[in-house]
């Protein structure tokens, strides 16, 4: 039980259990955009990945590419496939980054999001957008994908927790968060897994998207939905 940790580093399950709908999309060589400083490229390759390259505007793993993800000093066509999670909502231009993703793509390669729809605010260090479950399809569309799934990710449990911990600590309520926090926490742990049945009011979405020929609509900045 992690009590003395941030509750939102706590309530989710492992980012592995997270991607593992999808893992038979992260195939070939693989794109981690927006690693972060946590490595999973061990983790692809020991299901269908052949080699990962880690990407991101600021990184602490040996040899990932630094840089702007809407300006990814990389060939055309390089990858197979590209995993970005939990990142678009965080950029300024989504759209750019999006026309990298293809760019960087190969034709019919995949690539898989994971945006939040019912999240509160949290900068790193800034925070955009959110995108309901039509809003990523459209995403995709308006860049040149083709949606093959979405797939809901988390539990009403990290939902309700997160935001009512975050409004909690907005209003200074700092005596009420000591009261809740192991009941929160024990209700998050006793659900801690992907609820499938929430379709239309998930915690975020994963969506796979497939790189078609169809050249991009690129609208406005504006998330859909």
């Amino acid at each position: 039980m992690k009590l003395f940790e941030p509750l939102e580093h706590s309530i989710f399950q492992p980012l592995e259990t997270e991607m593992a709908p999808v893992l038979q999309f992260l195939t070939g060589r693989v794109l981690n955009a927006g690693c972060g400083n946590r490595d999973i490229s061990d983790f692809l390759l020991r299901h269908q990945a052949e080699a990962v390259d880690n990407c991101d505007i600021r990184s602490s793993i040996p040899g990932a590419v630094i840089c702007d993800l809407a300006k990814i000093p990389l060939p055309d066509r390089t990858y197979d496939s590209i995993f970005c999670n939990a990142v678009l909502e965080h950029v300024q231009f989504s759209d750019r980054v999006m026309s990298e993703f293809f760019r960087l793509l190969k034709p019919a390669g995949h690539l898989v999001l994971c945006i939040p729809f019912l999240q509160p605010f949290h900068p790193c260090p800034t925070n955009f957008r959110r995108f309901t479950h039509d809003g990523m399809i459209e995403l995709g569309r308006m860049h040149g994908f083709e949606t093959v799934q979405v797939l809901p990710v988390h539990s009403l449990a990290q939902t309700i927790t997160w935001i009512l911990w975050s409004s909690l600590a907005e209003k200074q309520m700092r005596r009420t968060q000591r009261l809740l926090k192991l009941p929160l926490l024990l209700w998050c742990q006793w659900s801690n897994k992907t609820d499938f049945s929430l379709r239309l009011n998930a915690n975020s979405y994963q969506i796979v998207l497939s790189r078609s020929e169809t050249p991009p609509r690129i609208g406005s900045e504006n998330p859909p939905g």
